[in-house]
């Protein structure tokens, strides 16, 4: 089935197998069929034709497409002229096509250049690659491209191995192009370094739970909709469907499952199983089904049931049939760099069956089209690079992540700021009903469940009324139910446009008359009349909406903290003061970016989620005598949850979950505390208490995180700006294939070749580049699955760390165990240290080891203060110790230096020497500013490019280095620092444990804050609309006096008007030739009454 040929480096994968035509089980089945196979010299010459071809169309001395210049091409999006980046017309040499390892590209500077042109986020222009190409050329590099034919070989490897968006046209008329996230999952499966990671059954497990398909969201699947079907060799075996083990007994199989079992030396591995039904021979000769229960290994069966269900259509043939759980995520995003907004609406997808740690890889993502529903009738048609044999798959939606407005619109609710503001509960009521006792603490547990059967009846009968043109009744009841969905909104204006039309056309009309006759309109048009999630197998959106980490707790506690205290409690020296603090903190464990204390206070109102992170773990040491003990209440328990929150695996589910509710809890009473009416206006605070329950579904709450996505919206506007805007969606969705097409070959994807007709790959100098180039692996965002030896040493630089001798390293002076080194030994200065865990370790940071002392070991808590390298790697570890006792005012472990007695009675060393390989993980310390007082001191200058600045640099200078606090904020490590320390330093006490009795006492304080609140507010509606009504009284009177005074001014010029014309009438006529003193009339006066022209006559003077 799999050859390579030993002069073409390129795998061939031949798939076409002919189906098994029994319907039932036999003995001979027992033998696995070999499939057909292709001769090497069948599969070189056919490839060799398609090569060939190839090359033959990249050269043709054409355009590179068939239409005016100044239309956007196909491949790229510029718009620019090939006169204004390509002079030449020729593609590349014959005498350098090197088709043996670069397939399918006809050399390494063709491969390269592709690679170069795909970078996700270092995009090139048509200019800039042709400068490229051009510099490549006077260079003397050989095989290179004009830039015309660069383009035409990428159009036709993309044609070759690749696929193009889909044109799109909505049910609103509105035309663009998507990728087709079934490609997607296809290539999962046919890149080799995917594949293995799929994880396409439940994972049962009580323990480490750490994915989503490990979670109980796949429990709520019936067998049916999770994969149907265990592959073994030629032989499938169907749930449902008779099977016989190795020792001859027969079972149906009812599910599969993943389980793990433990193992003669303590390890675990995880064992496909099958929940059966023993089938047992009758005295009678019949066969019967016993009703016992019996788990059995995947590995045991032996003999499948040939038929195939009939639901699943009869061209499966052999093919395995697996379902794949895909999440989408949306959101708008400008296609922008500037700051004028540009509004995108945009769709990722990620494959869940896929290992957490794999998703956090921009490496790994796709475009996304909602083509779910149609793959539970046609399966996408895919390979497998793991199992090589052809598949099947069908996907599923467990989940909808995204932010708290886009979930309310796939959950057709109406929002935040309705009465009963939550999508997945029905917690609500007008503001006054908010504030009763009752109510209120019902905000602080979750309400009654919504499901998609009662969203979709609400939906209905939103629709029947309005077909009887009753718009107030269907508002009322929108806001009464929560429930109001956008697409059967449009239906709604339009059955209540039609129904406003024939009442006006026709009075007399039955009003169900008209009813039943916009109703048969309604099921006639196309399209859904509501939405399509609500009609997805095994998805509810009210449900199926995780509370997403990003926009709810730092996007909403943490910045609400934040907001507050500034606006209310901090003054400008307090500011400063908390910005000289965070300066100071210690970041090393807490894995984030250096802290920018002035861009922050600078900007304090327009931060991102990468600040209040920081803020959520740094700023419970910074606020002692700046704050209320409310409010560093509130700051210290948002810590909490935060660290309980960002964990990537849970120990133990039911432990997790009881300490995850208490931090809730704290969070909002202590924020009842500060003000008793947030809880009740910002709907983030309520939706926390719904975080329990999506986890034990959907697993820890990082894996329906965001942040990913956020971030890789800069990859979309990198390919969105330099589309020429003619066909925008259409240009990206290009590019996205494109960079897609690149990554799958080089990791040695699959593709069907239809000459061959046989499953390629790119040749093996192809796939070696991802493997080996370091700079390719970073700008393309892979991530090497083989992490560094837990004690590998990475040198610091010779020249101003120079080697040591044995005596005079600090290691030598706590030497306590083994052999001591020679003296005349050199050691090397050591810049940091892997850990067990993966984490870098350098000088200063602080670590938990395993410490053996004789025969016995323990875990000891350090600050890193040697790494040397010489005959063997040693790390120095000044010792601290945490004490029983919590800390007074932080209620955190404390951390000091041992003492003498301590020292002397239980043998406890200050400086002791470990092993590298024997720290386990680093975590984050903060030195105990409460407890030593410490203030701002001047530590030297400010640098200013590169230089130092007659400006100084302010930090917290420590009254001590003896007394320190365990950041148990921190969310690096939180769950190994839970599981070295004692129980008692890390488990979490309820605020106030009777909480219906403070909720009774804090919404006393609501309805009064609330009533006062009303009164400002109605005060102010009244003094608004007295100045109004001012406004228009003073505009009246205005109006009056300038009508008067028109008036009159009318009046005095009719009589000015009477006496000239008197006049005239008594004038003598002028003598013969005497010049007469009337005015000359214009063309027409003559027609015009003498007070007309007098009036004229005015005006002209």
């Amino acid at each position: 089935m799999f050859g390579e040929d030993p002069l073409d480096s390129y795998a061939v994968m031949d798939v076409d197998s002919s189906p098994p035509s029994m319907a039932h089980m036999i003995t001979e089945l027992g033998q696995t069929e070999r499939l057909p196979e292709t001769t090497p010299e069948e599969i070189q010459a056919a490839l060799r034709e398609s090569f060939e071809s190839m090359l033959i169309r990249a050269m043709q001395e054409t355009h590179l497409r068939d239409m005016d210049p100044g239309l956007p091409d196909e491949e790229g999006s510029s718009g620019e002229s090939d006169q204004d980046v390509d002079d030449e017309d020729v593609c590349v040499d014959l005498d350098v096509t090197e088709p043996s390892g670069y397939f399918p590209y006809p050399n390494k500077a063709v491969m390269l250049l592709d690679i170069l042109d795909n970078m996700p986020r270092c995009r090139f222009t048509d200019t800039q690659m042709s400068l490229i190409l051009h510099l490549a050329k006077k260079l003397g590099a050989a095989g290179i491209p004009s830039l015309k034919g660069l383009r035409k070989i990428q159009k036709t490897v993309q044609a070759e191995c690749g696929h193009k968006p889909l044109h799109i046209v909505s049910h609103l008329g509105n035309v663009f192009y998507m990728n087709d996230v079934r490609d997607a999952i296809a290539n999962d499966f046919a890149n080799p370094r995917v594949a293995p990671h799929l994880q396409c059954y439940f994972h049962e497990k009580t323990r480490d739970i750490s994915e989503t398909y490990q979670a109980e969201r796949l429990q709520e699947y019936s067998p049916e909709q999770l994969t149907p079907m265990f592959s073994k060799g030629a032989k499938h075996f169907w749930i449902n469907e008779l099977a016989r083990l190795q020792d001859g007994r027969f079972i149906i199989p009812e599910t599969w499952i993943v389980r793990d079992r433990s193992l003669e030396d303590g390890t675990t591995e995880s064992r496909l199983t099958t929940d059966a039904l023993i089938v047992t021979q009758t005295l009678d000769g019949c066969w019967a089904v016993t009703g016992e229960d019996l788990m059995v290994d995947a590995d045991d069966l032996e003999l499948d049931f040939i038929d195939i269900l009939a639901m699943f259509g009869p061209n499966i043939d052999d093919e395995d049939l697996v379902i794949v759980m895909v999440t989408p995520w949306a959101d708008d995003v400008s296609g922008n760099k500037s700051k004028q907004y540009n509004k995108h609406m945009n769709m990722y997808a990620q494959n869940t069956c896929l290992p957490g740690r794999l998703l956090q890889q921009e490496f790994h993502f796709a475009a996304f089209r909602d083509h779910v529903k149609s793959t539970e009738k046609n399966p996408v048609r895919c390979f497998n690079a793991h199992t090589k044999r052809k598949c099947r798959c069908i996907l599923r939606t467990p989940g909808l992540p995204a932010d708290n407005p886009q979930q309310s619109e796939e959950a057709s609710h109406i929002g935040g700021n309705g009465n009963h503001p939550c999508r997945k509960c029905h917690w609500g009521g007008t503001k006054l009903e908010k504030e009763s006792t009752a109510v209120y603490h019902a905000c602080h547990e979750p309400g009654i469940a919504r499901n998609a059967a009662e969203i979709r009846a609400e939906l209905q009968n939103q629709l029947r009324l309005a077909t009887f043109g009753d718009s107030d009744t269907i508002e009322t009841r929108q806001r009464s139910s929560g429930t109001k969905d956008k697409i059967s909104q449009y239906w709604i204006d339009q059955i209540l446009a039609r129904v406003a039309d024939i009442r006006e056309k026709e009075p007399q009309a039955d009003i169900d008359d008209i009813a039943s006759r916009v109703q048969t309109w309604l099921e006639e048009q196309p399209g859904d009349k509501m939405n399509p999630l609500l009609d997805m197998t095994g998805l509810d959106p009210s449900q199926d909406t995780p509370v997403e980490l990003l926009h709810t707790v730092l996007l909403g506690v943490i910045k609400y903290i934040w907001h507050f205290l500034h606006t209310s409690q901090w003054s400008d020296q307090d500011r400063h003061l908390l910005a000289v603090r965070l300066q100071s903190t210690d970041i090393s464990g807490l894995h984030i970016p250096p802290i920018r204390t002035s861009y922050m206070m600078q900007y304090k109102n327009n931060l991102i989620g990468k600040h209040y992170k920081t803020v959520m773990q740094a700023l419970s040491f910074h606020v002692h005598d700046i704050c209320t003990p409310e409010q560093f209440t509130l700051i210290k328990a948002a810590g909490d949850l935060g660290a309980r929150l960002w964990v990537p695996e849970i120990d133990n589910m039911d432990s997790y979950i009881a300490d995850l509710k208490i931090a809730i809890a704290n969070v909002l009473d202590a924020w009842d505390a500060v003000d008793p009416l947030r809880i009740i206006v910002k709907i983030k605070l309520h939706l926390l208490t719904h975080i329990p329950d999506d986890i034990r579904r959907f697993g820890p709450s990082v894996r329906f995180l965001t942040e990913i996505q956020e971030s890789y919206n800069s990859v979309f506007r990198a390919c969105s700006i330099y589309s020429n805007r003619l066909s925008p969606s259409r240009d990206i969705g290009l590019k996205f294939a494109s960079m897609n097409r690149v990554k799958h070959l080089l990791c040695g994807g699959f593709w069907f070749n239809s000459v061959s007709k046989g499953w390629i790959s790119a040749g093996q100098t192809v796939q070696d580049v991802l493997m080996e180039d370091p700079v390719f692996q970073r700008h393309l965002g892979w991530v090497s699955s083989e992490p560094a030896e837990p004690g590998t040493i990475k040198l610091a630089a010779l020249k101003t760390n120079p080697p040591l001798e044995w005596q005079s390293t600090k290691a030598s002076l706590h030497w306590q165990e083994g052999d001591i080194p020679a003296v005349d030994t050199c050691w090397k200065v050591g810049q940091y240290v892997t850990v067990q865990n993966g984490d870098r370790a350098s000088k200063t940071c602080w670590v938990f080891a395993d410490l053996v002392v004789g025969n016995s070991q323990e875990t000891v808590l350090g600050r890193v203060c040697e790494i040397i390298s010489g005959t063997k790697g040693l790390v120095t570890l000044e010792r601290f110790i945490y004490t029983a006792q919590r800390h007074p005012e932080f209620d955190w472990p404390l951390v000091r230096r041992p003492r003498g007695t301590e020292i002397t009675q239980n043998n406890i060393d200050s400086f002791v020497v470990v092993n590298p390989a024997s720290i386990r993980f680093v975590c984050s310390v903060q030195h105990d500013c409460w407890k030593g007082k410490c203030q701002p001191s001047i530590i030297g200058k400010e640098r200013q490019e590169r230089e130092e600045t007659d400006r100084t640099i302010c930090l917290i200078q420590h009254s001590d280095d003896d007394f320190f606090v365990l950041n148990m904020a921190g969310l690096h490590n939180f769950t190994n620092i839970c599981n070295v320390l004692p129980r008692s330093l890390t488990e979490l006490q309820l605020l106030h444990p009777d909480r219906e009795a403070f909720h009774q006492e804090i919404s006393t304080k609501a309805q009064s804050l609330g009533q006062e609140k009303r009164q400002k507010t109605a005060e102010k509606r009244r003094a608004t609309a007295a100045r109004k009504r001012e406004a228009v009284k003073k505009a009246e009177e205005e109006a009056a006096a300038a009508e008067a005074a028109a008036r009159r001014a009318e009046e005095q010029g009719d009589m000015d008007s009477d006496e000239e014309e008197g006049e005239e009438e008594h004038e003598p006529e002028p003598e013969q030739g005497a010049e007469s003193e009337d005015i000359e009339l214009d063309d027409g006066d003559e027609f015009i009454p003498a007070r007309r022209r007098s009036k004229r006559k005015r005006q002209r003077t």
